[in-house]
């Protein structure tokens, strides 16, 4: 189903890059870099929530706004049970809804919020974190064990994105949104996030295409999640099989992270798709039609030590851009 949406619009941005250590793409634009991955905290569970709570003050401030100032702030990361953002929560002292679809979280986080304000006026803040090293250990192994990674691997990116929501008129326009459906295959490698999330995006894509009735080059760019290298070539082929669709106009936020690095199959994250979007593809005003689809693995430690297949989930926004 597709929703649309008449005054909700991003008012503003503030980023922040917890390193550098890879020189993405994005380093030149972020609100705030932090090259540290403690910032003085004991663990590293504790400062991805110190990225968030930072990145939340940091919209504040930007934006000469207080907590009360804010009705919702909808939050997400890759801990278990969300733990960074609830963290982030407990001392930002806004009214919280947590929400979980992984490396997606950034992007059902602004479906919820423009359903929101599509009804009623307000103020909600979207924010996402992720943390290279909380996601190594949780997820694979932790880095100081020294294992060896595979190609097809992605490098998670650390830090935090915060987005301001309000029915204010501004250059980004929240047009339409489709949510995507949970698609599982029978692809069981965690090395290996991009070929689960592949089905479940190019699924979204079609559909967001179906329901509006627009062809695949109405917009000026479609900006994928972080399937990497490899899983973005697996959307366009699974596309052009199926659905005889063709496309000249995407780009994977994973696969240019590092664009100037061999990095693996490059990023990933919940951070890496709005990053990309707010540091690297709006400074070049060059487009003014995009599509963002966020992409997600619902796999846990848990699922894949019992061999469950990995399930996928992608989600669509159509953002107007001015400039």
């Amino acid at each position: 189903m597709i929703y649309y949406f008449k005054n909700v619009f991003i008012n503003s941005k503030y980023t922040l890059l917890g390193s550098e250590k890879y020189n993405p793409i994005v380093t030149d634009n972020v609100d705030k870099l932090l090259n540290d991955y403690y910032i003085r905290e004991k663990t590293i569970e504790l400062a991805e929530s110190k990225y968030q709570y930072y990145s939340i003050q940091g919209l504040l401030l930007k934006n000469s706004l207080v907590s009360k100032d804010i009705d919702l702030l909808i939050n997400g990361d890759l801990q278990n049970q969300i733990l960074a953002s609830t963290l982030a929560a407990s001392k930002a002292n806004i009214p919280t809804i947590g929400i979980y679809s992984a490396c997606a979280s950034f992007v059902e986080g602004l479906c919820i919020g423009s359903m929101f304000l599509n009804k009623e006026k307000g103020k909600i803040i979207v924010t996402t974190s992720s943390h290279n090293l909380v996601s190594e250990k949780q997820f694979r192994f932790p880095v100081e064990y020294g294992s060896i990674r595979k190609k097809c691997n992605t490098c998670t990116a650390t830090g935090s994105v915060s987005a301001l929501l309000t029915n204010e008129k501004s250059n980004i326009r929240i047009e339409s949104a489709t949510i995507g459906k949970v698609i599982q295959t029978n692809h069981k490698d965690t090395n290996d996030m991009g070929s689960a999330m592949a089905p479940s995006c190019a699924e979204v894509i079609y559909k967001h295409l179906l329901e509006t009735k627009r062809e695949s080059d109405y917009y000026d760019l479609i900006l994928t999640g972080d399937l990497g290298e490899f899983g973005i070539k697996i959307v366009l082929e699974y596309l052009n099989r199926k659905y005889d669709m063709t496309f000249n106009n995407v780009i994977d936020s994973g696969s240019i992270f590092y664009k100037e690095k061999n990095i693996y199959a490059g990023a990933s994250g919940p951070i890496c798709l709005p990053l990309v979007l707010f540091d690297y593809i709006l400074p070049l005003k060059k487009y003014k039609k995009i599509l963002i689809v966020a992409t997600g693995s619902l796999h846990s430690s848990i699922s894949s030590n019992l061999k469950i297949p990995m399930p996928g989930i992608s989600h669509a926004i159509s953002l107007e851009v001015s400039y």
